[in-house]
C-alpha cells in the first residue's frame, strides 16, 4: 500500500513538473512572436507611439507663434517654385530641416532616433472637378509596410500674406496667380477655393517610419 501511494506521488509531481515545463515553453514562444526584433516589422505599440508623436507635432506647431503651420504652408519661394530654403520642387526640404518650431520638434522627435518622415500639403482644388497633386513640403523616401499617418487642418484666408522672405507683405493670397506659367503677378499653387474670407482648406499630412 505504501508503495502504492509513493508511486502515485512520483507519478503526480512528473505531472506537475511537465506542466510547468509546458507554460513555460508556451511563454518562450509567445514572447518570441511578439519581440519586434524575431520578425523586422514594427510592432503595434511602436506604431501607437510614433502615431501619437506625431499628432503632438501637428497640433502643437499649429498653435505656435510666428513660426505655425500656416506660417509653413505659405512660405512658398517665387523664385524657387518651392517652399522658401527647400532643395527643390520634387522633394521640398528633402533631408534637410524643416524651418521652425516644427522642424526642431521633427528633427528631435523622428531624425535623431532613426525614424524618417514625409511631410506633404493637400489643398481644395479651384474647380472641384479637378484632382490635384499633394504639395511635397519633404519627402524622404518609399514609406515601409509599417508607416503611420498623422494630418492636421489648416484654414488659409484671403487676406494673408506669403511668409517667405523677400516677398510683398503688401499681397494677400487672393492676389497670386495659380498657374505656374505665369509670373507676372507672382506664383502660388494653392488657389482660392472658398468664397468669402476663407482662401483655401488645407491637410497637412505626415508620414513617419
Amino acid at each position: 500500500m505504501f508503495d502504492d501511494t509513493r508511486g502515485q506521488a512520483f507519478t503526480l509531481e512528473g505531472l506537475v513538473a511537465s506542466l510547468v515545463l509546458l507554460g513555460a515553453l508556451l511563454f518562450a514562444l509567445q514572447a518570441v512572436v511578439v519581440t519586434p526584433t524575431t520578425s523586422g516589422d514594427v510592432d503595434q505599440s511602436s506604431q501607437v507611439d510614433l502615431r501619437q508623436q506625431a499628432d503632438d507635432i501637428l497640433l502643437l506647431s499649429a498653435r505656435s507663434d510666428g513660426t505655425d503651420l500656416s506660417s509653413l504652408v505659405r512660405n512658398w519661394s517665387q523664385s524657387q517654385r518651392t517652399f522658401a530654403g527647400a532643395v527643390n520642387p520634387r522633394i521640398g526640404y528633402g533631408p534637410e530641416p524643416l524651418p521652425g518650431n516644427v522642424g526642431v520638434m521633427l528633427n528631435r522627435t523622428f531624425t535623431q532616433r532613426s525614424h524618417f518622415f514625409n511631410l506633404e500639403i493637400t489643398y481644395r482644388p479651384g474647380d472641384l472637378g479637378n484632382e490635384t497633386e499633394p504639395i511635397p513640403v519633404a519627402y524622404r523616401g518609399e514609406p515601409s509596410d509599417d508607416a503611420v499617418s498623422a494630418s492636421y487642418t489648416v484654414t488659409l484666408y484671403d487676406n494673408q500674406t506669403l511668409t517667405a522672405p523677400n516677398v510683398s507683405r503688401n499681397v494677400e493670397l487672393w492676389q497670386y496667380d495659380t498657374n505656374a506659367t505665369n509670373s507676372a503677378d507672382g506664383y502660388y499653387p494653392i488657389p482660392n477655393a472658398v468664397e468669402g474670407p476663407i482662401y483655401n482648406v488645407v491637410e497637412v499630412r505626415i508620414v513617419v517610419w
